[in-house]
This record gives structure tokens, C-alpha cells and sequence, in this order.
């Protein structure tokens, strides 16, 4: 069980090499949704206001890290609290989103092929 409500890129980092498992869930705006290259490996990728409609596809078992590409992170303290609502004991709203993330070198995946075409037309 991490400690707090909001959680850095640093303790994840750390959790992460402790071995413990975490969950990580991709909250993503829907004009946002066709843009996306990465998310952090494994994670749920979930539009930001369909949280409730996917919460049998997350674990109570883990730790539970949200985070949001948006600016500030007030998306996923939101989707945090929806989830604690909802009887989630251990949800953490990552602070900086996946950009703080992507800084810490933590693991990430491409989003299917379109990120390969992506980054080719950005060559």
C-alpha cells in the first residue's frame, strides 16, 4: 500500500523496482484519444469521463495509479476520489501527469501500430 493521496513519478519509480505491483489507468480526453503514441506499460486507457463505466476492469488486489496527459491533474484526482467513492482503497493520482512519468524513464508501450506511422511522418 503506497502512503498518501497524490503520488510523484519517484515513488512509483521506486515502488516499481521494489517489485510491488501497480496498476496504472491512462485517462485521456477524447480529443486527445486519436493523438496518443505511448501510455505507461500495461495501463487501462480510459476516456476521462468514463471512469465508472470501466471499474470491473480495474484491480482492488494493487496499488492503483491515475494519471491524465491533460494540463494539471485535476482529471485524475477526480477519477481518484470516483474510485475511493467506489470502495478503491489504494488509488493515487500520479502528480504530473505522463509527462512526469515519461521524465522518470519509467516503462512505457506504444498505442498499437499508429504510433510507428507517427513517428515515421514526424522524420
Amino acid at each position: 500500500m503506497m502512503e498518501g493521496f497524490e503520488v510523484t513519478a519517484d515513488t512509483v519509480k521506486e515502488q516499481l523496482k521494489s517489485g510491488e505491483p501497480l496498476f496504472f489507468v491512462n485517462l485521456r480526453h477524447h480529443q486527445d484519444w486519436d493523438t496518443a503514441i505511448f501510455k505507461a506499460r500495461g495501463a487501462l486507457r480510459v476516456p476521462d469521463d468514463e471512469v465508472e463505466r470501466h471499474l470491473v476492469e480495474i484491480p482492488r488486489d494493487r496499488a492503483v495509479v491515475i494519471y491524465s496527459v491533460c494540463q494539471g491533474d485535476e482529471p485524475s484526482i477526480r477519477a481518484a476520489q470516483l474510485l475511493q467513492q467506489q470502495g478503491f482503497n489504494d488509488v493515487h493520482p500520479l502528480v504530473g501527469g505522463l509527462n512526469a512519468y515519461l521524465q522518470a524513464g519509467l516503462p512505457v508501450e506504444e498505442i498499437d501500430d499508429r504510433g510507428k506511422k507517427k513517428k515515421m511522418m514526424w522524420l
